[in-house]
């Protein structure tokens, strides 16, 4: 590698770790409206990006194609195994949703960044990846007035805002990578192959693929940010009693885990039935084993399965809590008169529950994927300040989605639409609240576009990508409200050779 492409690799680099740091200040902003974020941690974000969010959020066995462009699963570090090429991932997002109940509603919008990631490839057998992005976001204010027969009207107002923001740091391994080209090389196959023993052969041939193509992840987050939370009593026809506010802080800074497991095998070829059937008789995509009866796919279709798993932890906090008794004046300025409670950086943890999922994935060929997703969360566990809740209960998510693109390697001008990438996908949750006896549900269907730009080059490729959810989430009945949003996402994907060392300049 010459001198010039060590100086833009170090440009690229730096402003990279600028772009990150900037995004860690951006997220001081509201990323959420919803008045359901006042629970707990707030509202959890979805830790996918955009290429996940437009197929329903499912990423549990999603493995990186052959060919670029190649991602970056920071939800199940499994994925990253997979990558050949530095990736670069930066996205923003905006939402617009309509809060009510059956009487009234208000339109709320929130845009900001949603995350930064950079990856690059391990050799030929794993990938690391790091970035930042929102793990929780808290933003909301409800008010409600009650009339009590002694002290008359009372205007309550709740507020909340600020979030919790995680770094992460994964890395994907395949540790058995060479074992089904020893297999193709070994005595053992060679003994098959001559006798024909075409069936054990299979299937020794499927075990060394899973075992080759298995891969191992782990990503180690720092959870770090603020979460302000007020309750405001006013009494506006009362002489006799103060007014009340309470001030809470939370501050959390420590770490969690969570890892993850992919692998897939392929299928290469089919029987061939009816009166056709004894006229075939073709080899196999390793070109060894002859298979009577049967045809090889033009498109190969690989079958893949996920698992990951986000490990209970028990997190370092501090809070701190105000209390104090005001009366406005003239001008409408608080003025406090005394103190009840202050007390500051009281230590404590939060305790973050067990959640796992399954995954499988469906690949045709360079062309078409579908993901299947199915998790669960055990949020009875969940305690804040060693307090458990009795808001939070267990919860199950389940999706699916599709990825299709007519003809990856179909470039030119005129082959543009054939490029690009159709993603379609729907998830539900029944929500981990659990409010007046009813379940907070969430549900959504999402749409997205993977537009490439650029010189096109296997080396040099980029991605825009474009998501949009329209999803409802609670309900009206019990004197709850229902959330109605449209989430759009746009994420830009970067692929390049780098940290590859060239033989010639």
């Amino acid at each position: 590698m010459n001198i010039n492409k060590h100086i833009s690799f170090l440009k690229t680099f730096i402003f990279t770790l600028t772009f990150l740091s900037t995004i860690t200040l951006s997220y001081s902003q509201i990323l959420t409206s919803s008045p359901y974020s006042r629970y707990g941690m707030g509202e959890l974000n979805l830790q996918t990006f955009a290429t996940s969010s437009a197929m329903g959020g499912s990423f549990i066995a999603y493995h990186q194609d052959t060919i670029a462009p190649f991602f970056i699963n920071a939800a199940n570090p499994a994925g990253l195994a997979g990558l050949r090429l530095t990736t670069l991932e930066i996205g923003g997002q905006a939402q617009f949703t309509k809060i009510g109940n059956a009487d009234a509603a208000v339109r709320k919008k929130n845009i900001n960044f949603s995350y930064g990631s950079f990856g690059f490839p391990l050799k030929r057998f794993g990938g690391m990846a790091f970035g930042i992005m929102p793990y929780s976001t808290v933003g909301y204010k409800i008010s409600s007035t009650q009339e009590n027969t002694v002290a008359g009207t009372m205007n309550y107002i709740f507020e909340g805002d600020g979030g919790i923001n995680k770094v992460f740091l994964g890395t994907g391994v395949k540790p058995f990578y060479k074992q089904f080209s020893k297999f193709q090389r070994s005595a053992l196959a060679d003994t098959l192959i001559k006798y024909k023993e075409t069936a054990k052969y299979k299937r020794k041939k499927i075990g060394k693929q899973l075992l080759s193509e298995l891969s191992i992840g782990v990503t180690g987050n720092y959870l770090f940010g603020t979460i302000n939370q007020s309750t405001n009593i006013i009494y506006p026809g009362s002489v006799t009693y103060y007014n009340s506010k309470r001030q809470r802080a939370i501050q959390v800074n420590d770490f969690t885990f969570n890892g993850g497991l992919q692998t897939h095998f392929t299928i290469d070829s089919t029987k061939v039935r009816g009166k056709y059937r004894d006229t075939y008789k073709t080899y196999s995509a390793d070109s060894v084993v002859s298979y009577r009866n049967r045809r090889e796919l033009k498109q190969k279709i690989k079958i893949g399965v996920g698992f990951f798993l986000n490990t209970p932890s028990e997190i370092n906090a501090k809070q701190s809590n105000i209390i104090y008794n005001y009366a406005l004046d003239g001008f409408g300025v608080e003025r406090p008169k005394d103190t009840v409670l202050n007390s500051q950086d009281i230590a404590g943890t939060i305790t973050l529950p067990l959640e796992m999922g399954v995954g499988l994935s469906i690949k045709k060929g360079e062309k078409l994927t579908v993901l299947m997703d199915a998790a669960t969360t055990n949020w009875k566990s969940f305690k804040y300040f060693n307090a458990p809740s009795t808001d939070f209960k267990n919860s199950f998510r389940v999706s699916a989605g599709l990825n299709y693109v007519p003809n990856k390697l179909a470039f030119g001008t005129s082959n543009y639409i054939k490029r690009i990438q159709y993603r379609l996908g729907v998830s539900y949750s029944d929500g981990y609240l659990d409010l007046k006896n009813t379940a907070i549900s969430n549900a959504f269907i999402s749409a997205g576009l993977g537009l490439p730009v650029g010189v096109g080059r296997f080396d040099d490729i980029a991605i825009i990508n474009i998501s949009a959810q329209y999803g409802k989430m609670g309900t009206i009945s019990n004197n709850l409200l229902q959330e109605e949003y449209v989430r759009l996402v746009l994420g830009f994907t970067f692929n390049k050779r780098w940290f590859i060392k060239y033989k010639y300049d």
